[in-house]
């Protein structure tokens, strides 16, 4: 398992650059809704799985909202080809391997750090961003039941071009209460908060 650290000159130029090739990218990406930082907890983030840009993405509500230490947990074979992003916040998980429960108790200890915000994708795979559907799997509940209550935070991401040569990213922004929640609870709970995002942005009039 590869463990995740924000080297002290590394991680505020990379920073810089992926909000530099965002802006080159992207025509704006635009935050709808927000999130309130609660200082006396960590803030666990989920949101759909649709690119490897995910990740990159959170930095704009994670600055705007939380100013916290940011960590994104993504495949360890993705991880090894880009070593840097370990650097940056990034850890690993090798679904079916033994080091997942090393990677889960990891996800534990930095979300048991209230200065601290954690992006995971329970899906563990992606998806459209038109996906009718969410199954979590079991690592997320047995990540909540381990370490202190957390905030919880919700987002889903769209892209559309609408008039523009370059796309605009639409980050719908969402909270639930956290309540020691079971697998289902809270899946069925991120599905919702999908298809009123969902709902929302077929509305957008642009």
């Amino acid at each position: 398992m590869i463990k995740a650290s924000h080297h002290r000159i590394i991680a505020p130029l990379f920073y810089k650059y992926l909000f530099h090739i965002m802006n080159k990218d992207f025509e704006e990406v635009e935050m709808i809704g927000e999130w309130e930082n609660d200082e006396t907890k960590a803030s666990l983030i989920i949101g759909n799985h649709v690119s490897w840009w995910d990740g990159f993405w959170m930095l704009h509500p994670n600055k705007k909202y939380l100013q916290k230490k940011l960590h994104v947990m993504i495949l360890e074979e993705q991880l090894k080809m880009n070593k840097i992003l370990s650097k940056v916040g990034a850890y690993s998980v090798d679904p079916g391997s033994r080091s997942v429960v090393e990677s889960l108790n990891y996800s534990v200890e930095l979300l048991n750090d209230e200065n601290n915000s954690v992006v995971i994708y329970p899906q563990g795979k992606f998806s459209s961003f038109v996906a009718p559907g969410f199954k979590f799997k079991t690592g997320i509940e047995k990540i909540l039941n381990k370490c202190k209550p957390v905030q919880i935070l919700f987002y889903t991401a769209f892209v559309d071009y609408f008039s523009n040569r370059k796309p605009t990213v639409f980050l719908y922004l969402g909270e639930v209460e956290f309540q020691r929640y079971g697998l289902e609870e809270l899946s069925t709970k991120y599905r919702s908060f999908y298809m009123q995002s969902l709902n929302q942005h077929a509305k957008l009039d642009v």
